[in-house]
C-alpha cells in the first residue's frame, strides 16, 4: 500500500567504446566572430550506410547515399507536429494535429515496419523507449486531466492497464535503473525524476537530468555537468568545454560515451545560428570536441542526433553526416535534403 500510494503521488504531481581524450578543466573563451557556414567534411566514395526515419509530416524515409525512399504510409500528413524516436532498433513515431499548448489532443504512435503501413499503439501524451528495445511507456489520456502510465510493447500487447499518471508527465526514457520521466511538464515547477516504475519509488531526482545512460545519469548544472553513478551513488562533477548550461545531451547505444549539442539560436552580437558538438566520456569525465566544430547552420531547430548500432554518430543538416569517435573528419553521405525534407531523424536499424 506504501508503495502504491508512493506512485500515485509522484505520477501525479503531488508536488561504442570511444579513445579517452585528453580532459578539459575550464570553460574556453567566447568568440567574438561567427563560426564557418555548413558542416566540413569529406563524402564517402563508398557510401556511409545510413538511412534515416525523418520527422516530416508525413515522416521520410531517406537514405543518405541514394536520397529519398518514400513517404511512411498509413501516417496522417498535413499541418500536424510529428516526432520520432528509436526503441532499440526500431522507430517509433507521434504525429499530432498542430495546436497550443493549452488545448493539445494526444499523439497518434506508431510503430515503423519499413516501407509498409506501420503498427499504431493508439494515442499518447508522450511516449518513451523501455529498457529491452522491444516497448514503449505512455502516457495515455482516459479524460479531462485524467491519464495514465502504460507499458506496450511494439507488437501493440499491453504489460496491464497501468497507474494513474498526470497529464503534466513527459516520460523519457527507461534504463535498467528505472524510468526517465519529467513531472509537471510545461508547468513553473518541473523536476526530472528516476522512478521504478513498478512501485512509483524515487530512485534519484534533480532539477535538470539531461539523459540516462546504463549505469548513469547527466545532471544539469549553471557552470558544470555531473556525472551520477547509480551503482556507487558517486557523482563527478565536470566543466563545461562552452559555457552554456543545460545542454543536449545524446548517448551512445553502449552508454560509455554521450554527444552534447552546445547549439545557440543567436550567436554573440548577432542572429546566427550554431553548433558545436562534443563527445563526453562518461567514464572518467573527458571531453573530445568533433571535427567542423563549431559551424554555423540554418537548420539548428530542424535537425537530429543519432547514434547508429557500429557507434558512428549521425547527424542530418543539409546532408547526412557519420563520425566514428577518433576520426579526423565527418564523412558525408551523397544525398543532400531538400528543405522540405530537414527534420530531426533517427536511424532505422
Amino acid at each position: 500500500m506504501v508503495a502504491l500510494a508512493a506512485a500515485c503521488c509522484l505520477l501525479t504531481s503531488c508536488t561504442s567504446e570511444a579513445p579517452v581524450p585528453a580532459p578539459v578543466s575550464s570553460a574556453r573563451p567566447t568568440p567574438t566572430t561567427p563560426p564557418p557556414t555548413g558542416l566540413d567534411g569529406l563524402v564517402a566514395t563508398g557510401g556511409i550506410g545510413v538511412e534515416l526515419l525523418l520527422a516530416t509530416s508525413p515522416p521520410t524515409v531517406f537514405d543518405a547515399d541514394s536520397g529519398v525512399r518514400g513517404i511512411l504510409p498509413g501516417v496522417p500528413g498535413g499541418q500536424r507536429t510529428v516526432s520520432v524516436l528509436r526503441v532499440g532498433h526500431t522507430p517509433v513515431v507521434l504525429t499530432a494535429q498542430t495546436c497550443q499548448q493549452s488545448s493539445c489532443d494526444p499523439a497518434e504512435v506508431y510503430v515503423y515496419l519499413g516501407l509498409s503501413n506501420p503498427r499504431s499503439l493508439g494515442k499518447a501524451v508522450s511516449a518513451a523507449p523501455g529498457a529491452d528495445g522491444t516497448s514503449v511507456w505512455l502516457i495515455r489520456e482516459d479524460g479531462p486531466d485524467l491519464c495514465r502510465l502504460e507499458h506496450v510493447a511494439l507488437t501493440g500487447t499491453s504489460f496491464g492497464r497501468g497507474t494513474v499518471a498526470s497529464c503534466h508527465t513527459l516520460v523519457r526514457v527507461e534504463t535498467s535503473h528505472g524510468l526517465l520521466i519529467t513531472v509537471g511538464s510545461g508547468t513553473a515547477e518541473t523536476v526530472d525524476v528516476l522512478i521504478d516504475p513498478a512501485t512509483g519509488r524515487t530512485v534519484q531526482q534533480s532539477p535538470r537530468i539531461l539523459a540516462a545512460a546504463g549505469d548513469r545519469l547527466v545532471l544539469g548544472g549553471l557552470t558544470d555537468l555531473t556525472v551520477l553513478d547509480l551503482r556507487s551513488g558517486a557523482r563527478k562533477p565536470v566543466a563545461l568545454p562552452v559555457p552554456a548550461p543545460n545542454p543536449y545531451v545524446l548517448p551512445s547505444r553502449d552508454g560509455d560515451v554521450a554527444a552534447v549539442d552546445f547549439g545557440t539560436p543567436s550567436f554573440p552580437g548577432t542572429g546566427t545560428q550554431t553548433r558545436d558538438l562534443w563527445l563526453l566520456n562518461l567514464r572518467d569525465g573527458s571531453w573530445q570536441q568533433a571535427p567542423s566544430m563549431p559551424y554555423s547552420t540554418e537548420n539548428l531547430k530542424h535537425s537530429g542526433l543519432d547514434w547508429t548500432e557500429a557507434g558512428d554518430l549521425v547527424i542530418d543538416d543539409g546532408a547526412v553526416a557519420a563520425w566514428h569517435p577518433g576520426e579526423p573528419a565527418w564523412r558525408l553521405g551523397k544525398a543532400k535534403l531538400a528543405p522540405a525534407q530537414q527534420a530531426a531523424g533517427v536511424a532505422t536499424s
